[in-house]
């Protein structure tokens, strides 16, 4: 099963010349704050603080324009992972925010939407959810990455960070503050992984997960060779 989602995801990849989901989209400088208070043996989640981070934009299937589309958020917190390591959230557009439809994709429109793992994390307090959530006080994000890249210039992108157990509320530790863009050639070589840069505390365990790892693996040596 492993190899088979390898391959797909490479192969997919080498045809497109970029990656496998996800293809289109534009990365930010973005800012991360904690607001701390958790219990759960994870820096990001338990501790105030600070850290630089990217935010990646993206549709899931590459359609064109503002077409419904599943959407991602991927968020790179430097240092979230300990010192000198990063830690990788991908999320992607769900049916909601409840227990039920957190863990179903579906396509959107709109970039304020709500964004989740899918996947949920192993804690020392048992499985648990990320998600990215609309920021009540930002401006309205409307369709458009060009639209969202003018209002990230003003200063006024930005979104919350928060976790959830199974069949709990969401709870917000920290926000998400969008920066300017980085340059496209950036963009176009940044891999993100949540297996390989994860954090003590949150494991990436279960059938999931390694399919998702395989499919990573394949998806990053197809834009090698594509």
């Amino acid at each position: 099963m492993w190899e088979a989602a390898q391959r797909v995801a490479g192969a997919v990849a080498a045809a497109r010349h970029a990656r496998a989901l996800h293809p289109r989209g534009r990365t930010f400088e973005a800012t991360v704050r904690t607001r701390g208070g958790g219990r759960y043996g994870v820096e990001l989640l338990d501790r105030a603080a600070q850290y630089p981070a990217l935010v990646r934009l993206s549709r899931g299937a590459g359609l064109p324009g503002t077409w419904p589309d599943v959407l991602g958020v991927a968020v790179r917190v430097r240092g979230g992972g300990g010192p000198g390591a990063d830690l990788d959230v991908l999320t992607s557009t769900t049916a909601g925010g409840a227990p039920l439809a957190r863990h179903v994709p579906l396509p959107r429109r709109r970039l304020a939407s709500t964004y989740t793992t899918i996947a949920g994390y192993g804690t020392r307090h048992g499985r648990r959810y990320l998600a990215v959530l609309p920021d009540p006080a930002a401006d309205d994000l409307g369709t458009d990455l060009d639209a969202l890249t003018a209002a990230a210039a003003r200063g006024r992108v930005s979104f919350l960070f928060a976790v959830a157990a199974p069949a709990g509320r969401w709870r917000v530790f920290g926000r998400i503050v969008v920066g300017p863009p980085v340059a496209p050639e950036v963009d176009r070589v940044l891999a993100f992984d949540p297996v390989r840069h994860g954090a003590p505390g949150l494991r990436t365990d279960g059938l999931l997960w390694r399919l998702r790892a395989a499919a990573y693996r394949g998806s990053r040596d197809g834009r090698l060779t594509g």
